[in-house]
């Protein structure tokens, strides 16, 4: 976030109000620092290359604030805008199919056969409580019984995915003919949670049982934390937990995915032009993220703020002198 330092000095007025003075320069500090509590955005330069990485939310509420005109102007100086996988129509139909296939339990057993007497009792509330339709919860595999009661709750909060930082990006891309390289495939995404080990999968979906209540609650924390640019508790609350819940977990969703994204990065880095990386927050933050892996490569890549505010406190020129 850019920082304001105070300064202590002494000005002489020519008839002004120093109350005016005072307050056009505090509107001013103001307009300075809110322009700048925006979604995190870095940046890498090299010789004939610049690259932008910006962290994005896939769950978002229709009413908050987030298309700041330095990500803009950033997206806009871009010819190539690198996304997760493609999300349009005829891949989210594709992706049912395949979530389905291997998310519905096809063996003739039921979540419920996999659950103690606790873990029923709370599938039993978080269906009642969320008005979920209970026999379709126990067709599930734990992944997708997980990732379906989130979606249920952040639904019944008023966050979509349709409203997401990426849709939005992806439709601006389209209108504007941006070149898009997408990391992965619709199916590769999927399998990074359709692949994890049964017990880790049950752990989720305790927790996301355990939590439901709060879900909500947490993801609005979230999004408003990512829409002020607040790293250091986006990398404590979402990439420091998970790695804390589960090395697998942790790997099969971050770590290993950075590495197979960088192949695609690395090429658009060793040409030449403008890009824009926007991908999940939590792959730009932590000491796995894509950030870490372009510095150990011995890049330079920083925070980025196109907007500096204006020269709100002006040095005095030791040469005026003071008048009577």
């Amino acid at each position: 976030m850019f920082r304001f330092i105070t300064i202590m000095f002494t000005v002489w007025l020519f008839g002004c109000d120093s109350s005016i003075i005072s307050s056009d320069i505090n509107v001013k500090v103001e307009l300075a620092r809110e322009r700048n509590d925006g979604p995190a955005i870095w940046v890498l330069k090299d010789n004939d290359t610049t690259l932008y990485l910006f962290g994005t939310v896939h769950l978002l509420p229709s009413n908050l604030s987030w298309q700041k005109s330095d990500m803009q102007k950033a997206f806009a100086s871009s010819g190539t805008i690198f996304f997760e996988a493609n999300s349009e129509a005829n891949e989210k139909v594709a992706a049912n199919i395949l979530a389905s296939s291997l998310g519905m339990r096809q063996d003739g057993l039921r979540l419920s056969d996999s659950l103690d007497s606790y873990q029923l009792k709370l599938l039993e509330a978080v269906a009642h409580n969320g008005n979920l339709n209970i026999a379709l919860l126990d067709s599930l595999r734990p992944w997708l019984a997980s990732e379906y009661i989130t979606l249920a709750a952040a639904t019944n909060a008023g966050l979509s995915s349709d409203l997401s930082a990426d849709e939005a990006l992806k439709s601006r891309a389209r209108r504007d003919k941006k070149n898009v390289i997408f990391l992965e495939t619709v199916e590769e995404q999927i399998l990074t949670s359709a692949n994890l080990s049964k017990s880790v999968q049950m752990s989720l979906l305790t927790e996301t049982l355990e939590k439901y209540s709060s879900l909500a609650n947490d993801l609005n924390d979230v999004a408003q934390s990512w829409a002020l640019g607040r790293t250091d508790y986006l990398s404590r609350e979402l990439v420091m937990a998970m790695k804390y819940k589960s090395s697998e977990l942790y790997n099969n969703l971050i770590v290993r995915r950075n590495i197979k994204w960088m192949d695609k990065i690395n090429q658009f880095i060793e040409g030449s032009g403008t890009g824009f990386v926007a991908v999940g927050t939590s792959h730009l933050l932590g000491e796995d993220s894509l950030i870490e892996m372009l510095r150990e490569q011995g890049y330079e890549v920083s925070r980025y703020y196109a907007f500096q505010g204006p020269n709100v406190i002006k040095p005095i020129n030791p040469s005026i002198k003071k008048l009577n």
